[in-house]
């Protein structure tokens, strides 16, 4: 047994089994045993290569998804020995475990707060707490701006390095942690029509899943994920990510450090081809600077996706309606999408590719704006598929408009 033990490929294929047996139904108690004595010899890395290797078998993402939970209890005992990575204060994992501390510590106050109200017998007194507990999941609804630095910068990199899968686990973890924490928030406003029995019967069914769904993703990313990232991204690679963080913004910490790799800069800074000249269209031409510009001033956000469903350019805009981050270029196009919506865009693809359809309108309300999304198929002057076209706008202002206006009347007021 040592011997299998102790090779590393033998090792993970004996914990897939285990876990394949976790998801055929087989209970924790029995599994937990074998899988605690196998990871003797292991290391939080070997979970990671588990969850690809599962996923390139064929079972899906949602699956391990449903199963992470499972496993991740049951590999607990070992991964209590993973200590939390150390990094130089700036740096982004530093970024990212100050900020786990920061929702730690809300998380914990709910928790404190749930208490109180469970002993509080006066009815003011519960909705007090009531209210105190939604001020809290408030303050963790800003543990959006983490994970979404987490899919653009740094899940990027596991996909370059062919290791897509457990991120992808990880984003539709972070995809129902939003949902449960906005649901569990207009339930809460809910509350102050009930009971105080009522209301406290609620915080424990409906608040307590999400905190403990949250600090368990803490776990996991500081047990697992940052350590598998500090032995694979370069110094270079997380200054490409602590470049690009602030665009993201940070969740109830704000680092007041600058940061740079050790060694210095090495950054490879390439001029454009067209620098210097003009770019030659059947209509016109454009230096390069007034076609930056003239990008960067349309009223929409646009998104370039060649035929090989990689994301080659996006309009930087002025108010961007959704996040775009350099990350994402060179990126499939599908990994750009939470799990949820990926089989969308694979149809909405497959189709334009297909020559069955041109475009793809969808218009959502988003913050009390009407925005409108549309897909438009890109084709050579032959008609053969070469990308796909995203346009995002906000037309909240133009579905206002009545009437007309036929005179000069500026809508802000003029500089003197």
């Amino acid at each position: 047994m040592s011997e299998i033990i102790n090779n590393r490929q033998k090792r993970i294929d004996i914990m897939k089994h285990l876990i394949r047996q976790l998801h055929s139904g087989v209970s924790e108690a029995r599994i937990k045993a074998q899988l605690e004595t196998l990871l003797n010899e292991a290391d939080y890395s070997d979970v990671f290569l588990m969850e690809v290797q599962l996923v390139q078998e064929g079972i899906s993402a949602e699956s391990i998804q449903e199963l992470c939970d499972t496993h991740t209890r049951v590999l607990k005992k070992h991964l209590d020995l993973q200590e939390t990575p150390e990094t130089t204060p700036g740096h982004p994992v530093h970024t990212f475990v100050q900020e786990n501390r920061e929702l730690t510590k809300t998380s914990s106050q709910v928790r404190l707060l749930i208490k109180q109200l469970e002993s509080q017998p006066g009815e003011t007194d519960a909705i007090s707490a009531m209210r105190e507990i939604q001020q809290q999941l408030n303050n963790l609804m800003d543990v959006d701006k983490h994970y979404r630095r987490k899919e653009y910068l740094l899940f990027p990199y596991f996909e370059k390095n062919n290791l897509p899968g457990p991120p992808m686990v990880m984003w539709g973890k972070h995809d129902e942690i939003r949902q449960n924490l906005r649901q569990t928030i207009a339930g809460l406003q809910e509350t102050e029509h009930m009971s105080a029995a009522e209301a406290k019967a609620y915080n424990l069914f409906a608040v307590l899943p999400v905190i403990e769904d949250m600090d368990d993703m803490v776990y996991k990313e500081e047990k697992i994920l940052y350590p598998t990232a500090l032995e694979m991204l370069t110094e270079q690679d997380w200054y490409e990510i602590y470049l690009q963080s602030d665009e993201y913004g940070y969740c109830l910490y704000a680092p007041q450090f600058e940061w740079t790799p050790e060694g210095g800069i090495h950054k490879e800074i390439r001029k454009p081809a067209a620098a210097g000249g003009r770019i030659q269209m059947p209509t016109g031409s454009f230096s390069l600077e007034e076609l930056i510009a003239a990008f960067s001033t349309l009223p929409f956000d646009l998104t370039f996706v060649d035929k090989d469903d990689t994301v080659r350019y996006f309009s930087p805009g002025k108010q961007r309606i959704f996040d775009r981050s350099r990350a994402i270029l060179g990126r499939k196009v599908q990994y750009c999408h939470p799990p949820k919506s990926v089989h969308i865009v694979n149809q909405i693809v497959k189709d334009f590719k297909a020559g069955k359809q041109e475009r793809a309108r969808f218009w959502i309300n988003l913050q009390g704006k009407l925005i409108y999304i549309c897909y438009y198929a890109v084709r050579d002057a032959q008609g053969e598929y070469i990308g796909t076209l995203e346009v995002t706008q906000d037309l909240t202002e133009v579905r206002e408009l009545e009437g007309e206006r036929r005179l000069l009347m500026y809508d802000e007021t003029p500089q003197a």
